[in-house]
């Protein structure tokens, strides 16, 4: 399915599993997909890169702390 994307803008993300901000805005035939903006289903989060993992409860955990509240971690934007 992956070979239907243009993944011109971004090659090294081809083949991953991406949320709908991130995903392929292009199909190889230069159509639109449904991709490329949040969906607004619910609040988009941010968290540090690399802290997190699924455990063993299929939870999202902080690496070092173990802590499931994730929250706590959230990288908040800077406005300008």
């Amino acid at each position: 399915m992956a070979d239907l994307f243009d993944w011109t803008y971004a090659p090294e993300l081809e083949g991953k599993r991406l949320c709908s901000a991130c995903g392929p805005t292009l199909y190889r035939d230069g159509k639109p997909t449904k991709f490329g903006k949040w969906h607004d289903v619910f609040e988009r989060t941010f968290l540090p890169l690399g802290m997190f993992r699924t455990n063993e409860r299929g939870n999202l955990s902080h690496i070092e702390t173990g802590s499931e509240d994730y929250r706590a971690f959230v990288i908040h934007p800077v406005v300008p």
